[in-house]
């Protein structure tokens, strides 16, 4: 994703005039005299100094290019956000909780608890320190106590109307302004893709809850008092740039994952000029301890003249449907060579299988999609001539889709699982993402559920169990080399390993140390991998919650390994 403005190579950055004197150190950037490159340096000096620059484009626009090598683990860049706030989109269930961040700290606290003694938007303690806090809590908090509050505090349904909590990202951005002018003039330079969200339902959403919310409950009142008392709070405020803001953050914002379970959002001005790719070359975390700054970091070694490319939708989804995510909140088409191959780096995570036509049956052909950033494109068997129209393809994964969502919607069996496998797999490639996601819940129950813990496993059940592992670990090393995006995933599949490593040394424990000891070093070393994988997530509460586990376990291991040496 670039967030490309009207900015061009050649043009000096402080007035905007073509440019011919280079800066001697990076050669990106031209000036149009000494006097604007000695103004600019102060900015350019970060981006100089690093080990990137930024590049434009025709087609990507603003985008960040390496400069030098640069090692797998070393951040490349830190930065921290121009705003950060309450999470932007909400789903309807979420909608209906009554517990929101905190307005001061963004702890999660009840509607109806505590509240700012000013503004009355519920916080986490009337002992906030953020509260008080002019740069936390301060503008926001002025224009917020403007509003008429919820009709009712008696009706819960009522309060969590009012309180909008992702309404709240809007107006973080809007007093910049005021707050910090050097952050609102990068702001307004970021891509709102205005044109693009026209008539959308994501755009219609946004008018809703966001536009007509705050414009009638808080700056409508703000304009009236600004009238009276003939001092200006805010200079822009009206619907326009509203719908310019909530463009910027929808195309250009962040998720930040907290420990405590709920989700910020967060914008920076240079992480969002990351190039999307559905390979990436680089991850990123949060730090809640230093104003939530992001530090991008090499998910692989990284060669000077390669480009920062992240992940904005799921490594887990088929191309389609990518693409379609992309499109819709990101407003580009993605074309990595992930997309552009139909066998998508030959996992065939979207491939489906060829049963011929009614006179010829195909042994063992694969259907694959014959131009794969084409949603309407014809499926084409690589062994006969059988051909599938793209809107079949289309009908028949979205019952596929349904069976498999409700499904996994409640607690399912492993019975009704396996039954799943079998049914899908008449029409699916084994390692179809329906058949990746069915086959990563049955390697956790097998050994979990009664009657199929691993005591109860029959030798040849962990063997299935074994070779299903080794089966979705293959897929994600094609999907993801370097485990940049997949570390729980892989890290689970890792876990469940370990435990059939672990069953089998048990069983043959009395008969045969040797053999025994051999699949309890195979039980710690893929737990040792486990470890190694996650190190990256150990911000989410997910990453950190998994990596307990098999701290655990591996303290397990070594308690049977260090008996049978005693």
């Amino acid at each position: 994703m670039s967030s490309a403005g009207s900015d061009k190579s050649d043009c000096c950055p402080v007035c905007q005039v073509p440019a011919t004197l280079t800066c001697s150190a990076c050669k990106a950037v031209k000036y149009c005299g000494k006097d604007h490159q000695r103004e600019h340096w102060p900015e350019h000096k970060v981006e100089c100094e690093s080990p990137y620059r930024i590049e434009n484009d025709a087609i990507l626009g603003r985008h960040l290019l390496v400069t030098r090598d640069i090692q797998a683990g070393n951040v490349i860049f830190e930065e921290k956000p121009l705003v950060v706030g309450p999470k932007w989109f909400v789903s309807e269930r979420e909608q209906e909780v009554p517990v929101m961040p905190c307005v001061g700290c963004y702890t999660p606290c009840r509607i109806g608890g505590f509240s700012c003694s000013k503004c009355q938007w519920p916080c986490c303690s009337p002992h906030c320190e953020d509260i008080d806090n002019p740069n936390s809590h301060g503008i926001d908090c002025e224009i917020l106590k403007l509003g008429p509050g919820p009709k009712t505090t008696h009706d819960i349904k009522v309060m969590t109307d009012y309180y909008r909590p992702d309404a709240l990202l809007v107006l973080k951005c809007l007093v910049l302004q005021k707050q910090n002018p050097k952050k609102w003039k990068k702001l307004m330079k970021m891509q709102s893709h205005e044109e693009d969200r026209e008539g959308s339902e994501l755009q219609e959403d946004a008018e809703k809850r966001v536009v007509t919310y705050l414009s009638k409950n808080f700056l409508e009142p703000l304009k009236k008092r600004e009238e009276t008392t003939k001092e200006k709070l805010l200079e822009q405020y009206d619907v326009k740039i509203l719908r310019r803001i909530c463009g910027i953050i929808e195309t250009n914002y962040m998720v930040i994952s907290l420990s405590t379970g709920l989700d910020l959002s967060g914008v920076f001005f240079t992480a969002c000029m990351m190039e999307h790719s559905c390979m990436p070359n680089s991850y990123f975390q949060f730090n809640e301890c230093d104003g939530f700054s992001i530090s991008v970091i090499a998910g692989r070694d990284i060669k000077a003249g390669e480009h920062i490319k992240i992940m904005y939708t799921n490594m887990l989804w088929a191309t389609q449907m990518r693409l379609e995510h992309l499109q819709i909140t990101k407003h580009f088409k993605c074309s990595c060579e992930r997309c552009v191959d139909p066998t998508e780096m030959g996992s065939y995570f979207s491939a489906l299988k060829c049963a011929g036509d009614v006179n010829t049956k195909c042994d063992g052909g694969i259907q694959l999609p014959k131009d794969p950033l084409d949603k309407k494109t014809d499926w084409m068997c690589n062994k006969c001539p059988m051909v599938v129209n793209g809107e079949q393809v289309g009908y028949l994964l979205t019952q596929m889709t349904e069976e498999v969502k409700t499904l996994m919607a409640r607690r399912p069996t492993v019975k009704q699982v396996e039954s799943l496998i079998e049914k899908l797999g008449t029409f699916l490639h084994p390692n179809h993402y329906h058949m990746f996601s069915l086959k990563h819940c049955l390697i956790q129950l097998y050994g979990n559920e009664m009657g199929y813990k691993s005591e109860q496993l029959s030798s040849s059940q962990l063997q299935k169990k074994l070779k299903m592992c080794e089966d979705l670990y293959e897929i994600c090393q094609k999907l993801d080399p370097a485990t940049i995006r997949l570390s729980i995933y892989v890290a689970i599949i890792y876990h469940e390993m370990h435990t059939v490593y672990m069953e089998q040394g048990r069983r043959i424990l009395d008969n045969d140390k040797t053999k025994a000891l051999e699949l309890f070093t195979n039980a710690k070393d893929v737990l040792e991998k486990a470890e190694e994988v996650l190190e990256k997530e150990l911000d989410g509460v997910a990453g950190n919650k998994l990596n307990d586990h098999i701290l655990r376990a591996m303290k397990n291991v070594k308690f049977y390994m260090e008996n049978m040496c005693s």
